[in-house]
């Protein structure tokens, strides 16, 4: 067993490589196995993923312009709306090599203003259909991190989007979703950072050291949600899917990316409470899903191949350096 493993009660890893959930298996292999992309395992797995039959229901449902639900990207909330849906989606392994991807990335930069930011256009009684003036660091981050995991990540427009985004943090290393007062937003900060570990010229840029920090430093923290604008998205504690709200495990992994390490003593916290989560088989249970989410992502209190593909990414990406 490879070292990093040996902190596991047991390797789930033939598990996630099952064929019955393609976009698992392909990750599983690149991720967990270390298949080159030529593979042909790695490619048929791939190749899979538009055809497996949540993704593709998806697919199916998509306007011909691009978008799902309303025009505006952002609703239904946490629902079947463009922004929530290729948020799913980015995590999946698709790429805008999938032409229903790609229109829908194109429909999605007709949002893009000027400034770069990408804003709403909302429905306004006596008014029509306007601009929303601003938009909220978060959500402008995951548009950015699907962007870049749907393969934009050279385009001019993704560059200017993070050219946006950068300069509204605040002096304590936080973004703030509304306003400039208060305490920044745990939530919106830890988008930002989940952006920068897959973008290395944003993980280089000033102030994400900084914003690396601030998280770090409210690990499995009790009262974080003091730290969220509005309602709490759930604890640190709470195995959920997917990673709408506050996450051990996307905070553990973007922490990780930019070069944190068990040595310190947060991330070791946080690191012994995912392992004691893990079950005596070797995977991790789901403690709750979101109602309105995309794609249904398995029962609560069952084991579940999502979370066990990024728990063990985690832990491989903590200990599998040496």
């Amino acid at each position: 067993m490879m070292g990093w493993k040996l902190k596991l009660k047991a390797d789930p890893t033939e598990w996630l490589l099952e064929p019955d959930c393609a976009p698992v298996r392909y990750w599983a292999l690149v991720d967990i196995v270390n298949r080159p992309p030529v593979d042909p395992e790695v490619r048929a797995a791939q190749a899979a993923i538009p055809a497996y039959p949540p993704v593709a229901g998806l697919l199916a449902a998509q306007e011909n312009d691009g978008h799902w639900g309303s025009r505006d990207y952002y609703l239904p909330r946490a629902g079947r709306g463009t922004f929530w849906v290729l948020s799913v989606l980015g995590d999946l392994g698709l790429t805008a090599d999938e032409e229903p991807i790609r229109r829908a990335c194109d429909w999605m930069f007709t949002h893009q203003r000027e400034s770069g930011a990408f804003c709403r256009r909302r429905r306004v009684p006596g008014q029509g259909t306007v601009w929303q003036e601003d938009t909220e660091p978060c959500t402008h981050a995951r548009i950015v991190r699907f962007l870049i995991q749907f393969g934009y990540a050279p385009d001019p427009r993704v560059r200017k989007a993070i050219d946006w985004l950068l300069p509204a943090q605040r002096d304590d290393g936080t973004w703030f979703c509304r306003g400039a007062e208060g305490r920044g937003c745990l939530r919106a900060t830890l988008d930002v950072l989940r952006l920068a570990a897959l973008d290395p010229q944003t993980a280089a840029r000033p102030g994400i050291a900084q914003a690396a920090t601030a998280v770090c430093g409210l690990l499995m923290e009790p009262r974080m949600s003091r730290y969220h604008v509005g309602e709490a998205w759930g604890t640190w504690a709470c195995l959920k899917y997917p990673y709408f709200g506050f996450s051990v495990i996307s905070a553990l992994d973007a922490l990780a990316r930019l070069g944190y390490t068990p040595e310190d003593a947060k991330m070791a916290a946080a690191v012994d409470y995912l392992l004691s989560r893990q079950l005596p088989e070797g995977t991790w249970p789901l403690d709750e899903g979101w109602a309105d989410s995309p794609i249904h992502f398995g029962q609560p209190g069952e084991s579940n191949k999502w979370l066990t593909l990024d728990a063990l990414r985690v832990v491989k990406l903590l200990y599998g350096r040496h």
